[in-house]
């Protein structure tokens, strides 16, 4: 196979994906395949003690990136899958949300989907020529059986940067889950909880120069989530409920 020259290569499609990525990053993929082959959390031999512990160090080192507390960052497959079990884990049995016309379909379509199975409603905010009148346009949108706002931090297709923190504070005083798509926005905007986000969702291949196939759901602890998909964890394997951790 002929090695490709990454000198040579400009990137215009660098936001859908970071490419090349840093040399540690390829060495950290191939050292998780060498070195770390257990199966964390299931038992007690050398080889699982050794990825329970990167594990939970790699976990140690996101929420501290974005204000987290460790046992509340989960990793995900993509921003789509974070997306997926913050929204549906939240609107799983129905209630009204407000979403942005500026969103990625990572969000339009998995509410859309809960209109049709779930009964969920939902309207969507028109972006003002400014942060205020953005502001007041999900506000005008409110209504008591409100739960949630999903509003991307910034614009895949713009760029635009959405008043996040405005919005965070505006669901605060309402009493409303705040979940964000940080795809675009994650290692680019200095992000963390403590800007007003319920749920914070990223994805690993963008800019945080991760590989594919990776993603997270960080969330400051204040709302449960129903699960969106069942199976084996490693505890209460007797069980045929889900593990409520």
């Amino acid at each position: 196979m002929r090695k490709i020259n990454t000198r040579s290569i400009i990137n215009f499609d660098n936001s859908a994906t970071t490419y090349p990525k840093p040399p540690a990053v390829a060495k950290a993929v191939a050292q998780a395949v060498e070195r770390y082959g257990g199966n964390p959390g299931r038992s007690g031999h050398k080889l699982s003690m050794r990825v329970s512990e990167k594990i939970f160090t790699v976990r140690q080192h996101a929420a501290e990136m974005f204000g987290a507390q460790t046992e509340n960052v989960a990793f995900t497959a993509n921003c789509t899958h974070a997306l997926n079990m913050a929204i549906k884990g939240v609107m799983q049995y129905g209630g009204h949300m407000i979403i942005s016309d500026h969103e990625h379909n990572a969000v339009a379509r998995p509410v859309y989907a809960l209109s049709k199975t779930r009964g969920v409603k939902y309207s969507i905010a028109r972006t003002g020529k400014t942060d205020s009148e953005t502001v007041e346009n999900f506000r005008r949108l409110i209504t008591p059986e409100t739960k949630c706002i999903c509003c991307t931090v910034a614009s895949n297709v713009t760029g635009r940067l959405m008043p996040y923190r405005e919005l965070a504070a505006l669901c605060k005083a309402n009493g409303i889950c705040f979940i964000a798509d940080g795809a675009q926005a994650c290692g680019l905007v200095e992000l963390s909880l403590s800007d007003g986000f319920n749920f914070l969702c990223a994805a690993g291949h963008k800019a945080l120069y991760g590989p594919t196939g990776t993603g997270l759901l960080i969330s400051d602890g204040e709302y449960s989530l129903s699960t969106i998909i069942e199976g084996g964890t490693g505890a209460t394997s007797a069980l045929l409920e889900q593990t409520p951790f």
